[in-house]
């Protein structure tokens, strides 16, 4: 069932149109202005929207750019229905992104049929952005990693014979292709875990790699952790405490999950502050913690985590595409955990991760 929002400030107008709506067979949700629309909008991501222009407070015009502006809600189809008729108006909306343009009085075929248009062509682009985004998350890192190795493996042995020489301009160069070439495969190896971990989703077979339990000692997480931090010279920065547990999770994906969400919290966190590791056994569950001292997130920051998707990025250098949350939750909903972000922007975020155990 497609879930419409209407945003409509004429009382009459707005419960007739649900109704009707409703009877088509869609859910329809109800805003009475625009700062309620855009409210409900960022909260319930609508199939369609359906906005009056001339309302009180915020009008259509401004909605409509609100919400072009908004990462999960900039792709939504909009369509205006209003009884401004003008020409003026209508080249306002469609410069601002609007679909479709249908003035009151309507018919209600007219209005269904534009739904359904709009709704059909919102599919079919999705369906070429998915397998865009499958081509490229499958195939393209593949093509990346073989000349990577051979960049990496010359680099590597120039730094190896210039590092007791005297020549410290080549030693220096040879390090920093190194460096990237490191960091360029780690982001390489996310992009072809990302896409295995989406085929997985579909797997037949992925009830019988769920069966199996996994120990997870103090020491492996201790490992992990030291190796991310060492990556950013913080290791003075840890404070570890966590417990053996059993969990069903197979090492090796909770050896990434740990490495993930580590690698976050020190890249979105200064120097000198702490980052806490904290796990535990209770009632069936482990449960771990990780919590820094960083910048911190947006509620709406935290609802629109999406692979390929930076914050900020205008206002923060950062590194990578995006991928390390999303791979942890991914991680999560495959093999029955939970995965939760509490923060406070400016201050702080702790990502707790659960998993059942015995």
């Amino acid at each position: 069932m497609s879930k419409i929002l209407l945003i409509e400030d004429e009382e009459m107008i707005l419960e007739s149109t649900a109704d009707y709506l409703e009877q088509e067979g869609y859910e329809c949700l109800k805003a009475t202005n625009g700062t309620e629309g855009i409210a409900l909008a960022k909260k319930e991501i609508p199939d369609i929207i359906l906005c009056d222009i001339k309302m009180p407070g915020l009008n259509g015009h401004q909605v409509l750019t609100e919400l072009r502006n908004n990462s999960r809600t900039s792709t939504i189809p909009f369509i205006f229905l209003s009884a401004l008729v003008e020409q003026q108006d209508m080249r306002t909306g469609m410069t601002l992104g609007a679909d479709d343009y249908i003035t009151k009085p309507f018919q209600p075929d007219d209005l269904i049929s534009s739904i359904e248009t709009r709704l059909e062509k919102y599919a079919i682009l999705r369906r070429r952005m998915e397998n865009l985004k499958d081509s490229i998350s499958l195939s393209l890192p593949h093509e990346l990693q073989t000349p990577l190795v051979t960049i990496m493996g010359y680099a590597e042995m120039l730094f190896d014979k210039f590092k007791n020489s005297s020549d410290r301009e080549t030693l220096e160069f040879s390090q920093a292709i190194l460096q990237a070439g490191l960091r360029l495969n780690r982001l390489i190896k996310n992009f072809i875990f990302y896409g295995n971990l989406e085929l997985m989703s579909g797997d037949k077979n992925l009830a019988e790699q769920k069966k199996n339990y996994s120990t997870i000692t103090p020491e492996l997480t201790e490992v992990i952790a030291n190796k991310v931090a060492e990556r950013y010279n913080r290791q003075k920065d840890l404070v570890i405490k966590t417990q053996k547990a059993n969990i069903l999770l197979p090492e090796d994906y909770f050896s990434i999950l740990l490495e993930e969400l580590l690698d976050n919290a020190f890249k979105f966190s200064e120097r000198d502050s702490k980052i806490l590791i904290e796990s535990f056994n209770k009632d069936g569950l482990f449960t771990l913690k990780i919590r820094d001292e960083g910048r911190g997130m947006k509620n709406e920051q935290i609802s629109g985590i999406g692979a390929y998707l930076q914050f900020e990025r205008d206002k923060y250098e950062q590194q990578g595409m995006g991928l390390g949350l999303v791979i942890s939750m991914k991680i999560a909903e495959i093999f029955d955990g939970e995965l939760n972000i509490k923060s406070e922007y400016g201050k702080y975020t702790e990502v707790i991760a659960s998993f059942p155990s015995n």
